[in-house]
């Protein structure tokens, strides 16, 4: 049995990309492929899915499908994947055939909540106090400085499903057990793995996308600045000089320290929380890690328009052995994602297209549908991105997208530090 997982060597177009997933990260990965002269291939169970409508070929098979598997490796010269929860076990068994990034081991990490936060810790950064809940037992060990707290599953949480608010320890035991019900009725396993996280107070969320190859070359992009709803990222802003320089440095060493530690290999990204500052005296915010992707990432999608290469772009060249050289962003720019709650907003009953020649008539307004063609709400149909030659002449323009769109004003005081 051979590892092909470490031979990244250059790759020269047309060879063709695999991808695992054929969602909308998929598709922008198979639209920088193709820019650049590979063919792609994905593998999906949604023969429909948006990547699957660009690719040259897709294969519609379960993610952990031997023949879909058997395929993949026989016609990819190399394997990505577009998003986490595709089976570590996919990538271990391709990785033995031909070259496959992020790796089996990175992406198991960032599948489990509880493995993620030590692995944080062994890196010596902080996460947010949290208690491991593997059955009812553990919920009466529970520290009560932790409540009130967020539970979350350990593992298939994502855009705030899985996550239950809960203020003592009564309304943390029905949490454990409507989510262990819920679980369980489907599954073969007994309880569900869980992790409290106490609240913090929080000032602002960052998240920093940094791209590795096999050399341990690191560039990252420009931080990002994050506001979520309902636990979906609603806006991203990225504007120089938004935040302290010396925060800055932390945050974007703390996401190499990651990369490194892992030995990944593609675009991860890490998310972190800024804290308020709960002392009289004056001083520096605290930070703590949040969680990290092992892709691409939403809030990242501003690098399709505001800098010279794109986070897509990125993944492909350290995927590829191509040269690792750091975006320069010559724009500042707004990502607001548009979920389907717009289609559904109008006040009849079936879905209605937003008024995009509104929005595009509007200078710096970049509109990217992903071609899903059911919008529900939460569910992520697109982004739009607004560049300026100003920050202020970009939010400018987005309150007037905001207005147009239906959606609440911008808030101003979480935009940056």
């Amino acid at each position: 049995m051979i590892d092909a997982s470490s031979s990244l060597d250059y790759l020269p177009p047309p060879a063709r990309i695999g991808i695992l997933g054929a969602g909308q990260l998929g598709k922008m990965l198979v639209q920088a492929a193709q820019t650049m002269g590979y063919q792609t291939i994905v593998l999906d169970p949604d023969a429909n899915a948006p990547a699957a409508q660009v690719s040259q070929e897709a294969l519609e098979f379960a993610y952990d499908d031997p023949k879909g598997i058997e395929q993949l490796a026989l016609k990819a010269a190399r394997v990505t994947t577009e998003f986490e929860n595709v089976p570590s076990h996919t990538l271990q068994v391709l990785s033995e055939k031909i070259p496959v990034h992020p790796s089996a081991y990175a992406v198991s990490v960032a599948q489990d909540r509880i493995i993620e936060k030590n692995m944080i810790l062994s890196c010596k950064l902080q996460t947010a106090p949290f208690h491991v809940i593997k059955h009812p037992s553990d919920v009466e060990k529970t520290p009560h400085d932790l409540l009130p707290g967020i539970l979350k599953t350990a593992r298939l949480g994502y855009d705030g499903k899985g996550q239950v608010s809960v203020n003592n320890l009564l309304q943390l035991q029905l949490a454990y057990t409507t989510m262990n019900a819920k679980v369980t009725s489907s599954t073969a396993v007994d309880d569900i793995s869980c992790v409290l996280e106490k609240k913090l107070p929080l000032h602002a969320e960052y998240s920093v996308i940094v791209a590795r190859n096999e050399l341990n070359e690191m560039v990252t992009l420009p931080i990002q600045c994050n506001q979520h709803v309902n636990g979906i990222l609603h806006l991203t802003t990225v504007f120089e000089r938004a935040m302290d320089p010396e925060l800055e440095q932390e945050l974007t060493q703390a996401a190499k320290t990651i990369a490194t530690n892992l030995s990944y290999i593609g675009v991860l990204c890490v998310e972190f929380f800024v804290l308020q500052n709960t002392s009289p005296e004056p001083k520096r915010p605290s930070w703590v890690v949040n969680e990290i992707a092992p892709r691409p990432h939403n809030s990242g999608h501003h690098s399709l328009d505001s800098c010279d290469l794109s986070q897509f772009d990125l993944q492909l060249r350290t995927l590829c052995g191509l040269p690792l050289i750091s975006p320069r962003q010559h724009s500042p720019c707004a990502m607001l994602n548009l979920l389907g709650d717009l289609w559904l907003n109008s006040g009849v009953q079936h879905a209605l297209e937003p008024a995009w020649e509104h929005i595009l008539a509007l200078p710096g307004t970049h509109l990217h549908l992903y071609g899903k063609t059911e919008p529900r709400r939460g569910r992520k149909m697109g982004h739009l991105n607004i560049t300026g030659r100003q920050p202020k002449e970009v939010l400018s323009t987005l309150s007037k997208c905001l207005e147009i769109l239906k959606l609440p004003p911008l808030n101003n005081a979480s935009l940056a530090l």
